[in-house]
């Protein structure tokens, strides 16, 4: 009986040293476990991040001259028309209700205003609002309404693009898209003009032209505010800032001279970078061939005020309109759908570049006025097309920043009808470019008029004989008659 209690004892110490053995190793286990899956997720993570089909980001050596330097820098690549603004805005914007009602409110002339001025931007000047007119009490307008109101002033919906006059030196001159663009004295005359313009301006349910659904979310009014450019407080017309993800990235600037009666919105126009340096774009306004304008006074205050803007819209791809063409900042509007999406720039990866940035692609940090720069204005992506008889097609030929770009040519091999044949070909570039990515000069080869397509990199410090400074199209054909044998 004495031997029992002993033995118990005994035991005892032993089987909880067991447990908490058990207990331990438990908790190494799961801890372990943890940290696998937190590391397989976040490798899964930076995978998914840094080699995306769709728009990647490598580690390449960018081309800067043909000096052999070369920058480790993370590249944007463009893969996909589809992942790009215009093309995400007519599939997921364009009639889409939901989207159209949250962004009403910015797109509202007279609520936008309200906006802004609540929101404290230092710098930003609100135009003044004179009067506005609704469905209510439309009916009140007159002769003596137009002549009350201080001038110079503008008139326009608050609801609609277009229909924008002015009253100016006791004149009244609807000049944007307008039944009657006269300068007419301010009488019984332009008052019949001006009421004619209202009352279709007001009635006008502008969403059922193109879909752009945050139209139908707008209170119908016209407003009637000053007119800062008779007025003499700027001297251009509208800059357009375009921000993604909050970041302004590039601007569209009026240029070249005005002509007689020629008005802000019908001139060329140049894109520009944040820091006042010309961009290759081109979008659907004529552009002026080698100018360079003189950077506006007002340029660092546009370029806070738009980034303080910018803070309002993560995510997301706005066109903000100022006026800077003198001393101080004005807001004019937001635009989130430029021309319905019906169009695109030029070159391509511009779109693609905003979808990118909107969408996390390309980290906000890494956007500076240079990477702009370098992306746009890159050559790197070389497309070099030769017919049955071996003779260079220069109509198919070329430098681009992208391959989409650079692919996008060979589809005019083909006539818009075939679209079978245009998108096969245009599949096998993407294909064969995706090859290439690595390189820092990616080559694709076309012969017997685009039947057959080879792909090569190769290196800007390539010699290439006879030539000095050559240019990436002239590797990559210097490469081609080497490697394969074959004639100029």
């Amino acid at each position: 009986n004495q031997r029992t209690p002993a033995k118990a004892k005994a035991k005892g110490p032993s089987v909880v040293t067991f447990a908490k053995g058990l207990i331990l190793t438990a908790i190494v286990v799961v801890a372990l476990l943890q940290f696998f899956a937190l590391h397989r997720y976040s490798d899964h993570r930076r995978k998914e991040q840094w080699h995306d089909q769709g728009s990647s980001f490598r580690q390449v050596g960018l081309r800067r001259e043909h000096d052999g330097s070369s920058d480790r820098t993370r590249e944007y690549i463009m893969w996909s028309k589809d992942e790009s603004y215009f093309s995400e805005c007519k599939q997921r914007f364009i009639r889409n209700e939901t989207w159209g009602e949250l962004h009403a409110p910015y797109v509202d002339k007279v609520q936008a205003k309200e906006i802004l001025a609540k929101s404290n931007v230092p710098d930003l000047r609100i135009i003044p609002t004179l009067a506005i007119l609704d469905k209510d009490n439309i009916s009140s307008y007159s002769l003596e309404f137009m002549r009350s109101i201080p001038q110079p002033y503008i008139i326009k919906a608050s609801h609609v693009s277009g229909g924008v006059a002015r009253v100016f030196n006791n004149t009244y001159h609807c000049f944007k898209y307008c039944n009657n663009a006269k300068v007419l004295p301010l009488d019984n005359d332009a008052f019949t003009a001006s009421q004619q313009q209202i009352d279709e301006d007001i009635n006008t349910e502008y969403e059922k032209f193109g879909g752009e659904t945050q139209y139908k979310y707008i209170k119908p009014r016209i407003i009637f505010e000053e007119d800062i450019i008779s007025g003499g407080k700027t001297q251009t017309d509208v800059t357009y800032w375009w921000l993604t993800n909050g970041k302004p990235v590039f601007i569209s600037h009026q240029c070249g001279e005005r002509k007689e009666n020629q008005q802000g919105f019908q001139m060329k126009r140049i894109f520009l970078s944040t820091d006042f340096r010309r961009l290759p774009i081109i979008f659907n306004r004529d552009t002026c061939d080698d100018v360079m304008l003189d950077k506006p006074k007002s340029w660092d205050t546009q370029l806070q005020v738009a980034t303080d803007i910018g803070k309002l819209f993560p995510a997301e791809v706005v066109r903000l309109d100022l006026y800077g063409g003198g001393e101080m900042v004005w807001l004019s509007e937001f635009t989130f759908t430029t021309g319905g999406c019906w169009k695109t720039f030029k070159p391509r990866v511009t779109d693609g570049f905003l979808y990118a940035v909107a969408h996390g692609k390309i980290p906000t940090e890494s956007v500076t006025a240079e990477y702009v720069q370098k992306l746009l204005s890159g050559d790197s992506w070389v497309v070099v097309s030769y017919d049955e008889k071996g003779e260079k097609l220069s109509t198919f030929s070329g430098a681009y920043p992208s391959p989409v770009d650079m692919c996008m040519v060979l589809e005019d091999f083909f006539n818009p009808e075939q679209k079978y044949k245009r998108t096969r070909l245009y599949q096998s570039c993407i294909k064969e470019s995706q090859k290439l990515s690595d390189y820092p000069v990616r080559c694709i080869i076309t012969q017997s008029n685009a039947s057959m397509i080879q792909s090569f990199g190769s290196s800007p410090t390539d010699l290439v004989d006879g030539i000095k400074h050559p240019t990436n199209i002239d590797i990559c054909t210097s490469k081609y008659r080497t490697q394969f044998q074959v004639r100029a």
